[in-house]
């Protein structure tokens, strides 16, 4: 029997909760966490969808936090339509869901129980699935820009794309995912001099105790023959420290990282341009401030590293000042 384009409506709405309730199928969770798949891995948030995060362990960790976007937004929308349900599995679920209603609900849900088995039988012997929609949870900590516009409820999708009007997951939609689940960690630079032993008229050396490692993020959906999958890279290109006062010459230094290993790392003991105090702190302190800019690439795979690496506004993340105590050394001249 030829698929029916008006099967591609959502089914009424008194199925609407098998969207996001599979009743006889299970339902994969989607988790973000470090050390994926671990029994360790801290559960931050959990959606009703079949997308999966798997988040590196460079930024998942304590102190991680979203980036801030720099030209524009990448957020992922307030609900989609992925797939729920084969045509067996949502005849089976609406037969379950239709086993515990009654009244008028129940008339009604029969009532298009009965259409579906008779206008090609739940489309059996189809290529295509059952998709439902799907919404973006507070639980999740992912923003969203928009609110929802999809009408909730199971759709009929023909193997392929998907009718017009309807917002199925793809893995440009997985890259938003992926891109609004990154969490990179907080700039904690070594200082020399030490914040509390600066000197006025002496430069101010930074590092890295350690490399700072690429964070990646991978958004992917295997489930009833559908096999999607966006992977996010963030890695870290530049370093701005901020003296915290205009008594400093220069009062901002800028310095590019150097990949080093598996990680990146800045060095700036031979760098043209290191903070110089030039007044002391007077028994209080400056604070001193860093912050990294990262450049983020997406790739339609799960390997960050695959190739196209398709760009992504570039994020920066900051961390909290540190209080540099500035003295000023007297010097006595004897002839």
């Amino acid at each position: 029997m030829p698929e029916r384009s008006r099967l591609t409506r959502p089914v009424g709405v008194a199925v609407a909760a098998l969207a996001v309730a599979a009743t006889a199928v299970p339902t994969a969770r989607a988790d973000i966490g470090t050390n994926w798949g671990g029994n360790s891995t801290p559960v931050l948030g959990s959606i009703e969808s079949h997308v999966e995060l798997k988040v590196s362990d460079g930024g998942a960790g304590a102190g991680g936090k979203h980036l801030t976007s720099l030209g524009g937004s990448w957020d992922p929308p307030a609900c989609w339509y992925e797939p729920q349900y084969t045509p067996d599995s949502f005849d089976a679920a609406y037969q379950q869901l239709l086993a515990g209603l009654s009244g008028a609900m129940g008339a009604e849900a029969k009532k298009q129980y009965d259409a579906l088995k008779a206008d090609g039988d739940f489309h059996r012997g189809q290529n295509g699935q059952w998709w439902g929609m799907v919404k973006t949870k507070k639980a999740w900590d992912l923003p969203t820009t928009a609110p929802c516009t999809q009408q909730p409820g199971v759709v009929w999708i023909p193997a392929g794309s998907p009718p017009p009007g309807v917002l199925a997951v793809t893995p440009l939609m997985l890259s938003k995912l992926a891109y609004a689940a990154t969490k990179l960690p907080p700039p904690s630079v070594k200082l020399s001099p030490a914040p509390d032993r600066q000197t006025v008229n002496l430069p101010t050396y930074v590092s890295f105790a350690q490399p700072i490692q690429p964070v990646s993020v991978t958004a992917s959906l295997n489930y009833i023959g559908v096999n999607i999958a966006a992977s996010t890279l963030a890695v870290p290109v530049s370093l701005r420290i901020d003296a915290g006062t205009s008594d400093a010459s220069p009062a901002m230094c800028t310095y590019p990282f150097t990949k080093t290993g598996s990680g990146y790392q800045v060095d700036s003991s031979g760098a043209g341009c290191n903070i110089t105090y030039q007044r002391s702190s007077r028994g209080s302190s400056y604070p001193l401030t860093a912050q990294v800019t990262w450049k983020v690439t997406w790739t339609p795979s799960t390997d960050p590293n695959a190739q196209p690496a398709n760009p992504l506004p570039d994020g920066v993340t900051g961390g909290a000042p540190q209080d540099v105590v500035v003295r000023e050394i007297q010097t006595i001249v004897t002839q």
